[in-house]
């Protein structure tokens, strides 16, 4: 199937290897005028009347005169060009070693847990992913995962088996910060690409921001890099957050990129393959040799040869060019619709067709705002939400439909804003939504950070402290039930769950055995099986643990350098 990136790979590319044997054309062209004029010499036909000369000569009317020659004019041609050695494409390298690189940025928010691709639209990604590392047979790929934090889950590798841990090991859980910012990725592509010519950027997420849409189109224009997005969702599928396949359209456009949906099949893996493949081709700086396309034109050259083998082809020729022509033509055949979106979990509801004609006639009238307030005077807070396209509106949605981990996610988009009182309003919204999911230690570091700050107005100041003081009071609640039932069964713990976040007495002590430092060298590992086997008991094998801790470390690391920044411009 011929798409733009071919054409346009062919437009660009398109040279002679063996460019001089062009120059065998002039005596062809020589040699075509000789005969040219030796035809148009007078002869014994030119003094027979024209009605004795038709009758006379049959056959040699028209374009049909002289047809061997003609014929022997376009296999020299072909020929000819054969030999110059035709090209617009390079060789693949049978070692991968010329492979375009590739980086995937992928969203862990928690809109990627949405099940409208089963399992979740996470492990649908990460499953996609597999299949593309497998696909590109050794081409060097990298990872990095965002939230409300970017981070680099995997450097740019060839390696394939130890990428394939780390991207199984990715979940929302291990983010340091929520939040939905692809824009935090974009230092991190130029560490890992180091402008490197012909390489490819994939965005893994189900919908984008303004503002990251915005930061997108500026980074992009300015960099060798190709943009790959795909969307990860099913759009007939109802979902309490839906794909926004129109926001992910409109990053592709901006950007100048390519917007592929998951497909059941792996006709979305071959998509992004040939991108990825093209676009190497196209701009890459590749070592490897100029892939020789005369060899095709042997085809046409042999099947006209055939014709001199066979008595009275002048007067056939009409059926053997017939039979050409349908053998490399191609047969017409009849389409049907096939459906290439992922099949629909049981507990889910699909959209019908009222449905998508009910939502075609809104779209006529009302923006997505304007539909969602619509929805939310009635009351119908979860439809809303689907509607909004205002992290802040959308938030608020959530919330009031009793959504509140998808309340909270909304509401730290708010965070990309320009407005500094949009940021302090996500912020404090966001710290209602996580006390709302018992997260009370979260919810007052955030209302701290807004108390300590100096930007918030009066009326979300004084809110600020009056839910401060509240966290603070279940909190302390909460730490002097657990003191007084250390050593007991805590009741108390069983009904808030079991995350560690409630309060700092339900945060898992450690062992004083393992708070003992201890440098050990190799010789003294293999002297001792008793020191060995302790070692090796520290040793974390779960991916999941070790790249949660680093990207813990490295945020604190990015808020320790910010602060430092921060105080030496006030200085």
């Amino acid at each position: 199937m011929i798409n733009s990136l071919d054409i346009e790979q062919f437009v660009t590319q398109f040279h002679f290897i063996r460019p001089l044997w062009l120059l065998a054309f002039i005596p062809m062209l020589l040699l075509l005028w000789l005969r040219w004029r030796e035809e148009s010499r007078p002869s014994w036909k030119d003094v027979l009347p024209e009605h004795l000369r038709q009758a006379l000569t049959l056959g040699e009317q028209g374009w049909r005169k002289q047809l061997p020659l003609k014929l022997l004019v376009v296999i020299i041609g072909l020929a000819i060009i054969a030999c110059a050695g035709p090209t617009w494409q390079r060789q693949a390298s049978p070692f991968g070693e010329d492979k375009a690189s590739m980086l995937v940025v992928m969203d862990t928010s928690d809109s990627m847990l949405q099940k409208d691709l089963p399992p979740s639209r996470l492990e649908r990604a990460k499953h996609k992913m597999r299949d593309l590392l497998l696909a590109r047979k050794g081409g060097r790929t990298g990872l990095i995962v965002y939230s409300g934090s970017a981070h680099v889950a995997m450097p740019i590798t060839q390696d394939s088996e130890v990428f394939a841990p780390f991207l199984a090991a990715i979940s929302p859980d291990i983010m340091p910060k929520k939040g939905k910012m692809a824009e935090e990725a974009l230092p991190l592509i130029d560490q890992q690409l180091q402008g490197q010519l012909g390489a490819t950027v994939l965005l893994v997420t189900d919908g984008v921001s303004p503002t990251t849409i915005q930061a997108y189109q500026t980074y992009f224009s300015n960099r060798p890099y190709q943009l790959l997005v795909l969307a990860t969702g099913n759009s007939d599928v109802i979902s309490d957050r839906p794909l926004d396949i129109n926001s992910l359209k409109q990053l592709a456009s901006n950007t100048s990129g390519h917007l592929v949906e998951v497909t059941v099949d792996n006709a979305d893996i071959e998509t992004l393959n040939r991108y990825i493949e093209r676009n190497m081709q196209l701009n890459g700086d590749s070592a490897m040799p100029w892939q020789d396309m005369g060899y095709q034109l042997l085809f046409p050259i042999a099947l006209i040869m055939l014709l001199w083998f066979r008595k009275g082809w002048l007067v056939q020729w009409c059926l053997l060019a017939t039979i050409s022509i349908t053998a490399f033509s191609s047969h017409q055949v009849l389409a049907e619709t096939v459906s290439l979106k992922a099949e629909t979990a049981e507990v889910l509801e699909e959209r019908t067709t009222i449905d998508r004609m009910s939502q075609w006639w809104w779209d006529l009238w009302l923006t997505p705002n304007q539909q969602g307030q619509r929805w939310f005077n009635r009351k119908d807070y979860l439809e809303a939400a689907k509607h909004f396209t205002d992290p802040l509106r959308k938030g608020t949605a959530y919330y009031y439909a009793g959504e509140y981990k998808l309340a909270h996610s909304a509401f730290l988009e708010t965070q990309s804003s320009s407005s500094q009182t949009t940021k302090d309003l996500g912020l404090y919204n966001a710290a209602s939504a996580l006390a709302r999911q018992r997260e009370y230690l979260a919810a007052r570091d955030i209302l701290q950070s807004l108390a300590d700050s100096d930007t918030l107005s009066e009326p979300l100041n004084s809110d600020v402290a009056h839910n401060l003081k509240v966290i603070q009071d279940i909190v302390k609640e909460i730490n002097r039930t657990s003191e007084s039932q250390a050593g007991t069964e805590n009741d108390t713990s069983k009904e808030l769950g079991d995350n560690p976040q409630t309060a700092e007495g339900a945060d898992e002590k450690t062992s004083s055995e393992l708070m003992i430092k201890e440098t050990l060298s190799a010789s003294e590992l293999l002297s001792d099986q008793e020191l060995a086997d302790k070692w090796l008991k520290r040793v974390e094998a779960d991916p999941k643990y070790f790249l949660q801790a680093k990207f813990h470390i490295q945020l604190r690391k990015r808020s320790a350098l910010v602060s430092r920044s921060e105080k030496e411009d006030q200085e």
